[in-house]
């Protein structure tokens, strides 16, 4: 940057003012590299070819498409949910064929048509309100004027909830606890809930021509008298809650200033996804870096991965102030799994670290063997125990520290341990779970590991391999605390482990045998073995069992967009029947590892050309559960799918573990692997076969930017030039 010289200052002010505009331009410039939501929105999609109609979130809630122009189901908003769906449309006596439909993060759009009506229609949550707006466009696409009777069947029976788990509830009988009225001279319908704990209210912006209370809903009827090529609007509200009168107000507000409340949905979500990369921001603890990119993919996949966890941010619930739960809208609404979150763990490390220690502290003050997540509803932790708890929590401890340089947290007491002794003592918890005369973990059976592939039980590889990992790490924490001698044992421990890890390798073929309790030895073809293995103990791999491990997954798992997380050559292939873990697709995280272990292995070509495969899943929406192969063949489409192997396994629209491309562009793709005990803040400093730039990369309280070029990566102050 040039900059006009100044006789009359002196040369110390002259640099001091140099520098402070150094600072205020790059800050400015990299934040209007901030992609907009729209650039974000997926493609309009045929609705026939989606295997899950688009989902809409705000921070007290979600719900979801119905296969109608208008309806919205799956809603909730925490301890609240909806019973059935918000209503239906019919024109003329019938129903609009759904045609196609677009996400964005703060609508969803739909176009339908009936006869010669084309409809267009958008539904939108405001920010921070258990509320939603309609908006639907009308236009006469025929030759001769024409009136179109235009009918929605609106409901809206809730129930209320203290406390969730996986599903959500949605009792049938909730339909017969309300009554129906007319208020507000004609513009609203109340719901009032008999026992006078809920109500939830329709409020219109153009008055019905007629409203009638059939049965459990009721009918608003418009007729639209349209020349050709003439249009109309009907855009109404609903509100959610609690108390009749609240509720009728908050309808009839949002529906008389419509417009205004409509255009600041999208106002306050930009506002919002902006705060994410803005440092200093008032809203989160931390900051995301700014990435600038000329790689369209590169950057597409970190922003929506980003966005994907903006999307399941809640603030409304009275245990904690902020939350990242892992799913929505269909299940798993009130939680945080460990296993899903320490997925972007330095991504959370990065971006809300005081969020992230809240979690620790509140995970580590309950016994985490005691389930799988905690419900925010009650403060509770749900499910089974995971085999992947350990490693999880660890994860996050690890990158909290790591990012933050918060040294003091290894000395905070949480029940009756430090942080550090807390960890030191998950490092080790595996060795409760080794049989007599064996010496590797048991980690159970399905239901603790990988629940649809029934092969993948007791002495597995992967959390084993993470076992050598944690206590190497923990011994260095202890030797960093002046803790010599347990730092000894731990490397003891993790050299005595590490051989019966690697006795799993089935060479020449890249994968890794399960031993059983009898001690036999099944080969499972699946990525988890592949990723956690590589990511933990790379260095104790040989470049042979690399390189095979790598042409395994290129050859059995990756396919032309997607993946798929089981080889349909393992032989638990036809009992694996979930789009998450088994041969038909895969869980959100697995392409991102699958990534972040070839960076690991310094395979970035690898890396980078499996991303922009991967990429295009974001032209129908966020990261979800997982997405599913549309067929066998190496270039099925992957979609988004809301089926589960049983009723309590639902897919879901939404799924934070979606951060982990945004986790591993940062880590991997930049090599961002910062550590509380000092040395270098990237791993490999190689070129990596893009150009691009980290602004405002946060440690231990101060800004980096990190530079990849033809050169490779280099690390310099923010506000530095390069």
């Amino acid at each position: 940057m040039k900059f006009v010289r100044l006789k009359c200052l002196p040369v110390l002010l002259f640099i001091i003012l140099c520098f402070f505009f150094h600072v205020e331009i790059t800050l400015a410039q990299t934040t209007t590299n901030v992609p907009s939501l729209d650039d974000l929105a997926g493609n309009w999609e045929i609705a026939s070819n989606l295997l899950s109609l688009p989902a809409l979130d705000n921070t007290l809630g979600s719900g979801k498409a119905t296969d109608d122009a208008i309806g919205i189901g799956n809603l909730s908003f925490p301890p609240v949910t909806m019973t059935g769906d918000t209503g239906s449309m019919l024109v003329n006596g019938e129903v609009p064929v759904l045609e196609e439909t677009r996400w964005s993060a703060c609508q969803i759009l739909r176009k339908a048509t009936v006869g010669d009506l084309g409809i267009e229609t958008s539904v939108r949550m405001p920010y921070e309100k258990r509320a939603l707006l309609f908006h639907i466009a009308a236009k006469n696409d025929g030759t001769t004027e024409e009136t179109f009777e235009v009918k929605i069947n609106l409901s809206a029976f809730t129930s209320r909830h203290e406390k969730w788990g996986w599903g959500v509830p949605r009792p049938k009988d909730a339909v017969n606890q309300f009554s129906m009225a007319e208020v507000g001279k004609n513009h609203s319908v109340l719901f009032d809930g008999l026992t006078n704990d809920l109500a939830n209210c329709f409020a219109f912006e153009q008055k019905p021509d007629e409203l009638a209370i059939q049965g459990n809903s009721v009918l608003a009827t418009w007729r639209l008298n349209l020349k050709p090529g003439a249009s109309a609007t009907i855009n109404y509200t609903l509100a959610v809650g609690e108390k009749d009168g609240a509720v009728e107000h908050l309808a009839d507000e949002l529906a008389k200033h419509f417009d205004t409340e409509f255009n600041r949905v999208p106002k306050d979500w930009q506002e919002r996804f902006d705060a994410m990369f803005t440092p200093g921001n008032h809203y989160f603890s931390g900051n995301l870096p700014v990435l600038v990119t000329p790689d369209a993919n590169l950057r597409r996949t970190y922003y929506m991965s980003a966005l994907t966890l903006l999307s399941v941010m809640r603030t409304g619930f009275p245990i904690a102030p902020r939350v990242y739960v892992s799913n929505s809208p269909e299940s798993n609404c009130t939680m945080m799994y460990f296993w899903d979150t320490r997925e972007w763990a330095t991504v959370f490390a990065l971006f809300d670290p005081a969020t992230l220690k809240n979690c620790l502290r509140s995970w580590l003050a309950k016994n985490i063997y005691d389930g799988y997540s905690e419900e925010y509803l009650t403060g509770s932790l749900e499910g089974p125990w995971y085999s992947a708890n350990d490693y999880s929590i660890f994860i996050l401890l690890n990158d909290y520290l790591n990012v933050t340089g918060d040294r003091a947290f290894l000395s905070e007491r949480i029940g009756d341990k430090t942080v550090l002794e807390h960890m030191d003592a998950i490092a080790t918890h595996w060795q409760s779970l080794v049989h007599p005369g064996q010496t590797l973990a048991d980690y159970g059976r399905p239901a603790n590991l990988l629940e649809c592939v029934p092969t993948y039980i007791h002495e597995v590889a992967s959390f084993n391999a993470a076992n050598v990992w944690m206590m190497r790490r923990v011994a260095e924490l202890e030797e960093g605390q002046g803790n010599k001698a347990r730092a000894a044992e731990l490397r003891a421990q993790a050299n005595h482990l590490l051989p019966a890890v690697l006795s799993l390798y089935v060479p020449g073929q890249g994968i890794w045998d399960a031993q059983y309790e009898d001690g036999t030895r099944v080969q499972v073809r699946h990525v988890f073995d592949f990723a956690t293995v590589g990511l933990t103990i790379p260095g104790d791999l040989t470049p042979q069992m690399r390189l095979e491990m790598t042409d395994f997954v290129e050859r059995e798992l990756l396919t032309d967009h997607w993946m798929r997380a089981q080889s349909l050559s393992d032989i638990a292939a036809s009992r694996s029947n979930r789009p998450d873990h088994g041969p038909m697709g895969a869980f959100a995280a697995w392409p991102p590892e699958t990534m972040a272990t070839f960076c690991e292995f310094g395979e970035y070509d690898k890396a980078l050309d499996f991303l922009n495969r991967c990429v295009g899943v974001t032209c129908e929406g966020p990261y979800s559960q997982s997405r599913e192969l549309s067929s066998r063949q190496p270039d099925a489409l992957a979609r988004i799918t809301s089926r589960g192997g049983n009723p309590n396994s639902h897919q879901t629209y939404t799924e934070s573990a979606g951060g982990a491309f945004a986790e591993t562009i940062i880590r991997g793709f930049f090599g961002y692997q910062p550590d509380l005990l000092g040395g270098k803040m990237i791993f490999d400093n190689r070129p990596r076969g893009f150009e691009g730039e980290l602004f405002n990369v946060r440690q231990d309280g101060r800004l980096y930017n990190i530079i990849s070029s033809e050169k490779g990566i280099e690390i310099v102050a923010a506000g530095e030039k390069n």
